[in-house]
């Protein structure tokens, strides 16, 4: 059994309530942190965690501004836990800050505080900011908007000038900025900040329970000196005396209801604003928790709103946002959002009754019904159930007839406005049952709650709560053991909430205390389940008649920052009542209980509930057994939806910590739970290896090598497939905020050249690309957002370069690339040492900044380059060459005497950092270019880097490149052994390559097997499992280069490898042909197919990295496996090219061989003129057709025909296309022309097609069909 310590809260479990007794109290009233220095990075007091949780590249230097102070350098990182030491309600950050060196218009992050759990990536509930002209700063408030102040300084401070900076933020008065110690800007709010919070301190990117990072653009050092934090808003003097490095004065007391702003904070944040929660009318009722059968925002499972988890919302958080304060110079991506997301969250009920809707949060809107019979999907109106009004934080809405099945909508009035949690019960009279046994405890409010078991319990409220707001009582048996408590203890001021904790067992004793034995009491190691917990409410001290409503929270005894029931219910002052929770069943590790009852009463307190009676009712196992999988299954399956982005496992982060739990919890009930152990294999990076797998068995007569590369195909197609049918919608969007979805679609287009479901998997990308547009996030060719390196490439520049392998020479796809070749010169020129380099990592289309951190050329920076080689493998355009070119001998001006490369270059220094190019993220980057360098100009400089590379890491380093670079670069003979001993324990680059060497199919029969039962393993993650788009991939590498002749796109390898592509005509399916393409070089390759099917199959295969000219085509059927034709075949001489095709008949159940061999060269298509017509290019109205052509390619245009044409191939019309000139400075060359559709014609059956006697660059774009 794991024990609680591995479950609970944070990090900083270490935090017990004894622990904190013991610290030192603090010299100054109020203040919960402190660092100086003087103790290094430990702090000097601390009510929490004194010690950084995380920390690298911060040192302690001697001259700060009072004695030490800290330094941190560019990618630095210092994060202490947050518990115990800072507070979401109220407070008070304090620090001294140095610049270090100039700051200039770039803003940069100069401290971050987390959240304990949040949908936002980045999870910032507080930052302080340079903002370019001064500072920023602001907290998050529940409603996810931002209470922010900005300050613009007269002039920059200099580098050795120590500013100092206070921020305030309370709940009742909103948010203060001061500036050495003077009052900068101000904004008065009442808003609900109450949160748990994860870490603070110094990180650029993130700090957060996944991550702390400073990173891509997020790099900017500096000094920090005498950081304070205090549990309340300091007022002006207070923070003057902060500015003078003294002690502010005393602090205010303990907040009371007594106090109207604080009775109307308490009153916000648990929704008794107005109407009072339902009024507990009998004597004993039953509050049934109803959990929803699925939960989707359109088209994406959404479970953060019915988690039980009050920080994570629905909808996910957009970074361009339209809420108050969020979106400003940092300008993420929107990432695991739809672009209308957040509109309506469609819930499928259960086949049980609701009677009870709870809703935490801001959202407003409409609450709406379909019965089992009407579901018709998101947005189906159904019948209103009710209506959520603005302004709340809680609401309670009994419904005015149970709903049992169907499906529940609430339609957001306000888009990003979010639901916190969203709660369905069941109520009704009842006591609860009998149950196989129960547990009776009674409430004790002079009793300490010292039991050792609930140590990590009184360490989550010590860092949760504030002071006033940690009020604890246990219930025990009668008989317990047990220990008076100080009488203070139960008269100290404060807010009206109750800590009930119930110990897992009693054998858990403080030490230095009287044996007790001979007696137990507790639910270690039972066999059976919790069913719920039965609460005898005593009378309430009150005037007699007054309602008092009450909020009931039972936690999740495995995290305590999980409710497992979240209840408003009021009851009449004076008259006792019984609570039946029927709570979701659990079979119960020995962790304690805990649950919390807040009042809006201010007579309400720990001996207001002294002498109630609670009892734990427990059910057969067998029948709880159900309820505890599904849901920790779902637990695991939305955190790891969201923490696979990070794919962290440091139990230091608290998403592990709960996902560790959750998942322990899971296989310990049900350890053969199929999903939970597949999710634990790719957890523990299949560690501990992968359950039983049976490899699917090949028909007989079939080779196994066609058989399992169609298996392998299959799945590749099932997971694209799903994709598209499951989670992209009209927009175009995946839920992956466009940004993220570009990145899955890197996987489209190899799966449709390989002759699967061409035309759906075109039009998916296409309708992707577009809402990229429709969504304003291009400008000027870049990016629209100011980002980094890397997310400039993923904003949308990647899916124009992804629409190109699909529909080559369409204009709309071309002209699109060449905006963005244009832009680039912008980004890359030429330093002051002569090299082309990258000038910034930090830019847009409208601004990039080019200062300190912002000016080095990284591994990722060259994903943008993307366009470049495809627009430069178009039509030889000189400034896309020019680009790549450039780049590449820049690059290699830095080549050392060992022929090692560097990492980063910086652009105005010309200097190096970070090591050799293989020890930076993105390594793969560079090698890109340098290939793409010499298939261009041939020159063997441009193989240099990539030699060094395999010099260090043999063949797999060919992995990244796309083409068969074993074949081009003539490295068989030479590598035969090595690579052949290597790929008996490679991975399948090696046994591709192994195959390649020697024709043994066995090498390929393995490579295939591991992919199958890698996607089989993994499909239920990649696709139910609802990851950030961009985190799934059914790898297709082997495939593409078996059946292609090497990969024409994968993500980060920007070089179209394919030398060939398929299709198969009428019924065929391109699983129902294996191919292979052996030895594929430019002038010549073999191909395999074995046809798996009863039927002989059509198959079209084009021509890409191919040279130009006749071929000699020779077919024949191989029967003993040879790979050679039996006889002689028959032969033909074909046209082939870059996109010309031939078709070829496949036979059933044969393997046919087709000997391709380049017979005459003819001229390059990338020197030919191009005039082209597509997607968008025509309109239609009435009988008027309006057509626009483009020219395209490298040469002028010359006069061309543009003709209607129907079914039969007969032309009904046409107009002159004139004489259009080439595209050389990367704008459109269009012509508009304007035709007539005859009388009697249909529409539907005519299309437009280009006519001229000119060579063109490709006839793909030649034609198109009348809209």
């Amino acid at each position: 059994m794991v024990k609680q310590a591995l479950f609970l809260a944070s990090a900083f479990s270490v935090l017990t309530a004894a622990g904190a007794a013991a610290a030192a109290a603090p010299s100054e009233p109020a203040l919960l942190f402190h660092v100086s220095g003087d103790k290094g990075l430990k702090a000097d007091y601390a009510a929490g965690d004194a010690i950084p949780n995380f920390a690298d590249k911060v040192a302690v230097i001697p001259a700060g501004k009072a004695g030490p102070a800290l330094s941190a350098q560019d990618d630095g990182i210092l994060a202490w836990n947050a518990p115990g030491n800072i507070q979401a309600q109220r407070g008070t950050l304090s620090f001294f800050w140095r610049s270090g060196y100039p700051v200039g218009v770039a803003p940069f992050v100069i401290f971050r505080v987390g959240y304990a759990d949040h949908t936002s990536w980045d999870m910032a509930f507080l930052r302080v900011d340079w903002n370019g002209h001064g500072f920023d700063a602001f907290v998050t408030d529940n409603g996810l908007a931002r209470t922010r102040v900005s300050f613009k300084l007269d002039k920059p401070p200099a580098p050795d000038t120590w500013t100092h900076l206070a921020f305030t933020w309370d709940e009742q008065t909103g948010v203060q900025l001061f500036v050495d110690g003077k009052p900068a800007a101000r904004k008065d709010a009442k808003r609900a900040y109450d949160a748990g919070l994860d870490q603070f301190g110094i990180a650029g990117r993130v700090i957060a329970p996944h991550q702390v990072q400073s990173r891509y653009n997020f790099l900017r050092g500096g000094d920090l000196d005498e950081i304070r934090v205090y549990d309340r808003a300091l007022d002006a003097a207070g923070v003057a005396a902060l500015a003078r490095n003294e002690a502010p004065g005393a602090a205010a007391p303990v907040p009371t209801l007594d106090d109207p702003a604080t009775r109307a904070a308490w009153r916000l944040r648990h929704g008794w604003t107005g109407e009072a929660p339902p009024l507990l009318t009998d004597p004993a009722t039953r509050i049934r928790k109803v959990e929803f059968a699925d939960a989707k925002d359109i088209k994406q499972w959404m479970w953060r709103a019915n988690d039980g988890i009050p920080e994570t919302t629905w909808p996910g958080v957009y970074n361009r946002s339209r809420l108050e304060g969020r979106d400003d110079y940092f300008p993420l991506p929107d990432w695991n959002v739809y672009v209308e997301g957040g509109k309506a969250l469609t819930l499928a009920l259960p086949d049980e009754p609701i009677s009870r809707l709870e809703i935490q949060g801001p959202a407003y809107g409409d609450l709406t019904w379909a019965a089992p019979n009407q579901e018709n999907g998101a947005g189906d109106k159904g019948v209103k159930v009710g209506v959520r009004p603005k302004g709340l934080y809680r609401s309670v809405t009994t419904l005015a007839q149970p709903l049992k099945g169907g499906v529940l909508t609430f339609t957001n009035t306000d888009q990003e406005t979010p639901i916190q949690e969203i709660w369905a019960y069941d109520v009704s009279s009842g006591k609860e049952p009998e149950g196989v046994f129960k547990m009776n405890y009674t409430v004790r409010a002079d009793v300490a709650p010292d039991y050792l078991n609930l140590a990590d319990l009184n360490a989550y409220v010590a860092g949760r709560f504030p002071a006033g707001e940690r009020a604890t009582v246990v219930a025990i048996p009668d008989a317990a053991p047990q220990r008076k408590r100080p009488a203070a203890d139960l008269s100290a001021p404060g807010l009206p909430i109750v800590h009930v904790m119930i110990p897992s067992g009693f054998g858990d004793a403080p030490a230095a205390q009287p044996l007790a034995r001979n007696w137990a009491y507790g639910w270690e190691n039972a066999r059976d389940g919790l069913d719920g917990i039965a609460l005898d409410i005593p009378a309430l001290p009150g005037a007699a008649g007054t309602t008092i409503p009450l909020n009931i929270q039972v936690k999740d005894p495995i995290w305590p920052g999980r409710n497992m029931i979240d209840v408003s219910v009021s009851v009449k002052a004076g008259e006792a009542r019984t609570l039946w929770l029927d709570l979701r069943d659990r079979i119960l590790t020995p962790d304690s209980l805990y649950l919390t009852i807040a009042a809006d009463s201010a007579a309400f307190g720990p001996k207001a509930l002294d002498g109630a009676k609670v009892r734990l009712v427990f059910k057969a196992r067998e029948e709880a057994q159900a309820e505890h999988v599904a849901d920790r299954f779902n637990q695991v399956k939305d955190n790891w939806a969201f923490l696979v982005e990070e794919h962290t496992t440091s139990k230091r982060q608290g998403l592990y910590r709960r996902l560790y739990a959750d998942i322990s919890d899971l296989l310990r009930v049900d350890p053969d739970h199929k999903e939970g152990r597949e999710y634990w294999g790719d957890i523990t990076y299949g560690s501990q290896g992968w359950p039983a797998f049976e490899q699917p068995k090949a028909p007989d007569g079939v080779p196994l090598w066609a058989f399992r590369q169609t298996q392998d195909l299959k799945r590749v197609a099932r997971f694209i497939n799903w994709w598209i049918d499951e989670r992209q919608v009209p927009y175009g969007d995946f839920g992956g905020g466009l940004s993220d979805d570009t990145d899955l679609l890197q996987q489209w287009p190899g799966l449709a050249l390989m002759g699967v479901d061409p035309d759906k998997v075109k039009g998916s990308l296409n309708l992707l690309t577009d809402a990229v547009y429709r969504n304003g996030m291009f400008t000027n060719g870049l990016s629209t957002i100011a980002t980094d390196e890397l997310h400039a490439y993923e904003e949308g520049i990647n899916s124009n370069s992804e629409a190109m392998y699909l529909d080559y020479g369409d204009p709309l796809a071309v002209e699109r690339l060449f905006t963005t070749v244009k832009a680039l010169p912008g980004i890359i020129d030429r330093n002051p040492a002569g090299h082309v380099h990258f000038n910034t990592n930090w830019y847009s289309g409208s601004i990039s900044y080019r200062e300190g951190p912002w000016e080095w050329q990284k591994p990722y920076s060259f994903g943008v380059v993307h366009p470049a080689i495809l627009i430069g493998d178009y039509n030889g355009d000189k400034t896309a060459r020019d680009i790549v070119l450039g780049l590449a001998d820049g690059y290699l001006a830095h080549a050392k005497a060992d022929g090692s490369y560097p990492n980063e270059i910086n652009w105005r220094t010309d200097a190096e950092r970070g090591g050799t190019v293989l020890q930076g993220s993105g390594a793969s980057g560079p090698f890109q270019i340098f290939w793409q360098a010499w298939r261009w100009t041939g020159e063997a400089k441009y193989l240099a880097p990539i030699q060094w590379r395999m010099g260090k890491n043999g063949v797999k380093s060919l992995n990244d490149l796309n083409d068969n670079a074993l074949s081009m670069l003539g490295l068989a003979d030479a590598n035969k052994d090595a690579i052949v001993k290597s790929a008996a324990k490679g991975g399948a680059m090696e046994r591709f390559a192994a195959w390649s060497l020697t024709g043994d199919k066995a090498w390929l029969e393995k490579a295939y097997a591991d992919e199958i039962q890698w996607a089989d393993q993994h499909m239920y993650m990649h696709t139910d499992g609802h990851w950030w788009s961009d985190r799934v991939e059914i790898p297709s590498d082997v495939l593409q280069r078996s059946r292609l002749g090497g990969i024409a796109n994968k993500r980060g390898q920007m070089n179209p490898g394919h030398i060939v592509s398929w299709r198969f005509e009428g019924a065929a399916k391109g699983e129902d042909v294996a191919i292979l393409v052996k030895d594929g070089t430019a002038k010549g390759f073999k191909v395999v197919a074995y046809n798996l099917s009863d039927k002989p199959v059509t198959a079209t295969m084009t021509g890409w990295n191919v040279a130009p000219g006749q071929w000699t085509l020779t077919q024949g059927i191989d029967t003993t496996g040879d790979d050679a034709i039996d006889g002689a075949g028959e032969t033909r001489q074909v046209a082939f090219e870059r996109t010309k095709a031939v078709s070829v008949v496949l036979q059933p159940g044969q393997t046919t061989i087709i000997d391709m061999a380049l017979a005459t060269p003819g001229d390059d298509p990338a020197q030919r003129a191009d005039l082209g017509i597509g997607r968008g290019d025509v309109s239609v109205k009435g009988s008027a057709i309006t057509a626009k052509v483009h020219s395209l390619g490298a040469q002028d245009a010359k006069a061309a025909k543009l003709e209607l044409v129907d079914a039969a191939g007969k032309v009904l019309a046409s107009a002159v296309v004139p004489p259009l000139a080439a595209p050389k400075d990367l704008t459109p060359k269009v012509h508009t022309a304007r035709l007539k559709i005859p009388a009697g014609a249909k529409p539907s059956e005519l299309r437009l097609r280009i006519v001229s006697d000119q060579p063109q660059i490709t006839a793909l774009n030649d034609e198109v069909k009348l809209p």
